[in-house]
This record gives C-alpha cells, structure tokens and sequence, in this order.
C-alpha cells in the first residue's frame, strides 16, 4: 500500500502506461503483480504481458464491472481506466 492509499508493487506508480505485449516494461510488472494479489494468475510476473497476463486482466475487468456495477472494456488491457481499480481493494 503506498502513502496514497493505492496498491502498489514498486515497480511503476502511474495510470497512463498500458503494459506491452513484446518486450519488458516496469508497468507490465507493476500490474501483473497487482493482477497476482487481485487473486488473478498472469502467469509468469516478467514485465511482458503476454496472453496468460491479459487473460488475466479480462477475468478482473469481467469481475469490476460485475462487482462495481462500471464499463470497464473487457479487453485484456491495462489502460487508463483500469489502472485506478487494479490500485484499489473495492470500488
């Protein structure tokens, strides 16, 4: 937990950077490892968010809007509005 109140992993601490699917980045680990603790295994948390990252990430969307009662595209992209409910324990 940061000084904001925000979950955080060390690795990257803003909301704009969607993570890549080919190479390694700070924010692909930052959320595979918010994924991770969400209780959604990315698979193998090394910066690449590769398929089992954005399967991942869908089943959390799927589970936000669900339990939120929000939009968020069940795309498989950590983007701008995912980011702020991957930083949060509830809604």
């Amino acid at each position: 937990m940061s000084a904001a109140g925000r979950l955080s992993a060390g690795y990257y601490d803003g909301t704009t950077v969607v993570p890549s699917t080919s190479q390694v980045t700070a924010a692909g680990k930052e959320a595979q490892c918010l994924l991770w603790y969400q209780g959604h295994n990315p698979g193998t948390i090394d910066g690449i968010f590769g398929r089992n990252s954005q399967a991942a990430a869908k089943k959390f969307q799927k589970g936000v809007n669900y339990a939120c009662r929000t939009t968020l595209a069940e795309d498989g992209k950590v983007g701008q509005q995912t980011w702020p409910y991957l930083r949060r324990l509830y809604c």
